[in-house]
């Protein structure tokens, strides 16, 4: 390897490393956890840190696109799936974990990745993905027939907005059971009409530019 790339190829290493340690930080302390302790974790100095990313925005804003591509390449896999209720039941079941265990960053996630048209072709491709994994499901009879593949998005929120936190004693991963009654509505037996119908996908996928 040239000199050049071994530079280029360590300096991508670095900046994976610091996105890595961000991440990890800012979900056990908050996003107001200091460069300092980021560039600790990663084990570079605070300098390297500012040389990739000059503001903590900078940082958090690379951390979200991560955490998307690294969402895309999820729903991918689950899409792929021969069976495509396990491809749902997967996905649903990973995107809620990552949710609730990295909340600061879901949080900041949730806000950067409606708002940034940067962001639009990993959005606009995770709901494509959700969207086939639907669809392969009503096809084989295993998904209501009025569930759309933004209402997976939805639904991942809602029960990774759950946070026991407030009541000492509650398990952590108690999730998992709302989660549980939230997939046994989504199978077509007993299903009741749906009111009001699923959010269009215009409203949630933001124009490039």
């Amino acid at each position: 390897m040239e000199a050049g790339q071994a530079l280029r190829a360590d300096a991508a290493r670095n900046r994976a490393r610091i996105i890595a340690a961000a991440a990890q930080v800012f979900a056990e302390r908050g996003l107001d956890a200091s460069t300092a302790e980021v560039a600790e974790r990663a084990g570079v100095g605070e300098a390297t840190v500012f040389r990739r990313f000059p503001t903590k925005e900078d940082l958090i804003a690379a951390i979200v696109a991560t955490k998307l591509e690294e969402a895309v390449e999820t729903a991918a896999e689950c899409a792929a799936e021969p069976d495509p209720w396990r491809g749902i039941e997967r996905f649903m079941y990973e995107m809620t974990e990552r949710t609730i265990g990295d909340r600061a960053v879901s949080e900041a996630a949730r806000d950067r990745c409606m708002a940034s048209a940067e962001l639009a072709p990993l959005r606009r491709r995770l709901i494509e993905l959700c969207c086939e994994m639907v669809k392969r499901a009503q096809r084989a009879g295993v998904l209501r027939a009025d569930v759309s593949g933004p209402d997976l998005a939805f639904l991942i929120a809602a029960v990774g907005s759950l946070d026991p936190l407030p009541f000492p004693g509650l398990r952590g991963d108690l999730w998992r059971r709302y989660l549980g009654v939230v997939l046994d509505g989504l199978r077509p037996e007993g299903a009741t009409k749906l009111r009001p119908g699923a959010p269009a996908r215009r409203l949630i996928e933001l124009p490039e530019g």
